[in-house]
């Protein structure tokens, strides 16, 4: 055969071989790969969406966007792609690049302190894989990027390193689909579960489900809660993981569907059980989903919520007792239903958060008889009354935990009351009798507008629902954030306390459990529609025919429950005023100004509220029609000039007891019956009262506090009798009264004050003082008062110098710091409604205007309110606004404030 055709045979035979392996390649790259098999099994989220533009589009249209936007990961990637966009041939190419094209991202834990996401997206066309071609030619071309290429195990890995901070994006290629991360380690690990050959996808669950066919679902989301752990351990403290397993071991994954509207987002879908020895879910396997009737009786202050819906809750424990059929067996068997537990809301970073701990019971009698034989008899301290209700004391070491398992710890001893067909424990008497009032007072959450969206939009029914209130939980998130990531959190709270309610909850459904996650952002789109801006719009004036004498009064008028105002004028007549309409309700004439607050309490045979009042030598108990209840007024004496009323109850049953102080210091305590009680027909005091007598209840015993003028601080009982200890001389002058925080003993409850000369004292119920510490007084002149917020839950303290004022936190920190024109006196007054609705109002009484400041020590308004009295304030927290009610000559006046 000639050389020639050996030759062109040869050549022949080189040119199928190229064309072979160019077509093997070409068909290898076109062959499609399922995005789901790369991603790595450690993934705690993947996200699926298959329009991230029509996202977007929706997000900014919706309340979230505005803090959507300021988050750092977003401020960082919006400045990422602008610099792309600037780099490539503009902005509509990255966004025609994404538009229809499913892309995903997974999330995973790098260590003990990092996480990082991976990206996969699709590149299909010819005209995409240009676009990636020239914008990473363009990027090594502007001199903001590095690029780097390797190789490892087969593949080419390119390393885009930005030239100023050095951070890094890894990607490579795979059959025509992106693999980018800002983590190399996570681009190697993809890459070795492809040349294992283990394409395998971490949802192979839920193959056959696919919620993006639906057309207001914007993403797929898959859970893997076998590493959730991981992730939340990276926040939170050690101490708390252990309880976040056991949940997390309810299910093994879960497939949802993100939705998306004006101020919520949702994820709904279903999960599958975590089957493996030891689970949550093989403790509760079989379980039906429970109503969340728990609504009726949790706290509005309610901070942080976990509700579990059971048949019985004593497989709940971990290691049943033994031998078998033991008493806390029995006892635990006896509840089914509901159990929650309840964290309230917490004032400081350093307090142990009150919690309430509520286990329904089929028949509470015969609980409630059970739990009387772990102590028998009664000692003094165990029992007491509050209302209908009996609080008794079981001194069983971490009673619930040995109930319902190691998620109720934390309870050192154990106070109990039956509410409804609920047992109540709490660990602290004063946030049992709190409680109690609350209920009674209808302060919960099925009847506060606020809770009522999120409770209507979460599930009915569940075995296990988490529910948040982010404002209320702020001092309880910053506790159990580890150190390293406190910073963080406050540096962002502003942002994450826009959404103020999270709620997650797992229903069984069958052999699985239908899952809802909801969160929810302050709505602020309708809001801006009644105020055009922030800062304060008088919005009605009430005029009336003589000057007003009075601070206005918040009450409620008892025939609609509407709210009022109670204020007198110079006549000396006193009115009660529609606070929305301006309607006069009723009106009584008195022969003397009112001295102290109106008080609004339940009284008479109707069992309706009466006004309450102290004139200044009598003592007045009014109806709705503003006439005098029988038997009053009470006469005290014509020569008098009380101070103030002061009403006790000690008891919560309603058998009232009125106090009244005078300008020389005598304190009169009567009956209802207008009977001056034994020891107080008067108290007479060495000294006036810097504030209105306090009753505080420790130990089953009552305990009538006195703090006088010239510093000396008496503890009285009943019968006037004085505590061992008592009085105590502070050496100082005052002007405040006592914060209490109750313990479990005298010693253990710890009252707090602060003299006019600055110094913080705090002391015990045995009369020793246990701390002092003197503020800063950068004048001689300088005063300072302990300012309490309304519920009394925390307080202030103000620091008045000459043309300035300036407030304190509890913990000493400086709040705000402003100088006024005039050296004339000033009053400050505190409100509280929760989380971070405060408002702090500094009166000037010579100009008499009141100056509102939010909790960031910004004005709220341009201008001040003309006033010639404090101001009362009340709160709207769906539309976040606070109703200013304040008195200027003859006019009313209700100011709308916008919070912020």
């Amino acid at each position: 055969m000639p050389k020639k055709t050996i030759y062109w045979l040869c050549g022949v035979v080189v040119l199928l071989a190229l064309g072979f392996y160019g077509y093997s390649k070409w068909t290898e790259a076109r062959e499609k790969v399922s995005l789901w098999t790369l991603v790595p099994d450690n993934a705690v989220f993947v996200v699926e969406t298959n329009n991230a533009p029509r996202f977007l589009d929706h997000l900014q249209q919706t309340d979230l966007w505005t803090t959507v936007s300021q988050m750092p990961f977003v401020l960082r990637l919006d400045d990422q792609l602008a610099q792309l966009d600037s780099i490539s041939t503009g902005r509509s190419q990255i966004r025609n690049f994404l538009t229809n094209k499913n892309v995903l991202v997974s999330m995973h834990v790098m260590g003990r302190t990092e996480y990082d996401l991976v990206y996969y997206v699709p590149v299909s066309t010819v005209a995409q894989h240009r676009y990636i071609r020239t914008l990473v030619e363009n990027m090594s071309k502007s001199g903001l990027y590095r690029q780097e290429i390797r190789e490892y195990q087969g593949f080419q890995i390119t390393d885009i390193i930005h030239q100023n901070d050095n951070d890094n994006l890894s990607y490579f290629s795979y059959h025509n689909n992106l693999v980018i991360s800002p983590s190399p380690v996570l681009v190697e690990e993809i890459i070795r579960k492809i040349n294992r050959g283990q394409l395998e996808s971490p949802a192979k669950d839920y193959k056959n489900t696919n919620y993006l066919s639906q057309p207001d679902v914007y993403a797929n989301v898959f859970i893997n809660y076998q590493h959730v752990p991981d992730l939340l351990g990276v926040f939170l403290k050690k101490d708390l993981l252990a309880d976040v397993n056991l949940l997390s071991s309810l299910c093994r994954n879960s497939m949802l569907q993100l939705k998306l509207d004006n101020n919520r987002l949702f994820m709904n879908g279903f999960s599958r059980p975590e089957t493996v020895e030891g689970s949550l879910y093989s403790r509760i396997q079989g379980h039906e989903a429970k109503k969340f009737n728990l609504r009726e009786v949790l706290p509005e202050r309610a901070a942080i919520v976990l509700h579990l819906g059971l048949n019985q809750m004593s497989t709940l424990r971990k290691e049943p007792g033994t031998p078998e059929g033991s008493f806390l067996d029995s006892l635990s068997g006896s509840f089914a239903g509901e159990l929650g537990l309840c964290y309230l809301e917490a004032y400081d970073t350093k307090t142990s958060p009150e919690k309430i701990l509520f286990a329904q019971t089929s028949n509470a009698g015969m609980t409630q008889q059970m739990l009387n034989r772990l102590q028998p008899g009664q000692t003094a301290g165990t029992v007491e009354k509050h209302g209908q209700h009996t609080i008794r004391l079981l001194t069983a070491k971490e009673l619930p935990q040995q109930l319902f398992g190691d998620m109720f710890k934390g309870f050192e001893q154990t106070y109990y009351t039956t509410l409804q067909n609920y047992i109540l424990f709490t660990d602290d008497v004063a946030t049992m009798r709190a409680l109690l009032t609350e209920v009674e007072e209808g302060k919960v959450w099925s009847k506060s507008a606020a809770m009522e969206p999120l409770l209507n939009e979460s599930q009915q029914t569940d075995n296990i629902g988490l529910f948040i209130n982010t404002s209320h939980a702020w001092n309880l998130l910053l506790r159990s954030m580890s150190p390293e990531q406190q910073v963080s959190l406050l540096r962002n709270s502003s942002i994450i306390k826009k959404f103020n309610y999270f709620s997650l909850q797992f229903g069984a459904a069958e052999n699985q459990y239908y899952t809802s996650f909801l969160l929810r952002h302050q709505e602020e789109s309708r809001v801006k529609t009644v105020l055009a801006d922030q800062g304060i719009r008088r919005e009605e004036t009430f005029d009336f025919n003589s000057r007003l004498i009075s601070t206005p009064f918040l009450t409620k008028f008892v025939v609609d429950n509407s709210n009022e105002i109670v204020v007198q004028d110079s006549a000396l007549v006193l009115y009660g005023v529609g606070a929305d309409r301006g309607r006069r309700n009723w009106s009584d004439t008195l022969n003397s100004r009112i001295m102290g607050p109106v008080l609004q309490l339940p009284y008479g045979q109707d069992k309706r509220l009466k006004y309450f009042f102290a004139t200044s030598n009598s003592l007045h108990c009014i109806d709705k029609s503003g006439k005098e209840e029988e038997n009053f007024p009470f006469i005290l004496g014509d020569s008098l000039r009380l101070q103030r009323l002061t009403v006790f109850d000690y008891d919560k049953t309603g058998d009232y007891r009125l106090a009244a102080d005078d300008n020389l210091g005598n304190l009169f305590i009567l009956d209802m019956q207008g009977n001056l009680q034994s020891g107080w027909n008067p108290m007479r005091l060495d000294g006036r009262l810097a504030a209105p007598p306090q009753h505080v209840k420790v130990n089953g015993r009552n305990v009538v506090l006195v703090t006088l003028e010239n510093g000396f601080i008496y503890a009285f009982g009943t019968q006037g009798e004085p505590y061992p200890g008592f009085p105590i001389n502070l050496n100082a002058s005052l002007r405040s009264g006592l914060f209490p925080k109750l313990g479990i003993s005298f010693r253990r409850s710890l009252f707090t004050t602060v003299t006019q000369g600055g110094e913080v004292i705090t002391f015990d119920l045995t009369g020793e003082v246990t701390r002092r510490e003197q503020l800063l007084r950068p004048d001689r002149r300088s005063t300072f008062k302990l300012v309490p917020e309304e519920g009394g839950k925390s307080f202030i303290i103000a620091r008045s110098d000459p043309g300035r004022v300036a407030l304190f936190g509890q913990d000493g920190k400086l709040l705000l710091d402003r100088r006024f024109v005039t050296s004339s006196a000033k009053e400050v007054q505190y409100f509280h409604f929760g989380g971070d609705r405060k408002l702090y109002v500094i009166w000037e009484t010579g100009p008499r205007k009141a100056y509102l400041f939010d909790v960031q020590a910004q004005p709220l308004g341009d201008d001040p309110i003309n006033t010639s009295y404090p101001v009362t304030v009340r709160y709207n927290e769906v539309q976040n606004q606070y109703t200013v009610f304040s008195t200027y000559n003859k006019l009313l006046q209700k100011t709308v404030v916008q919070g912020r």
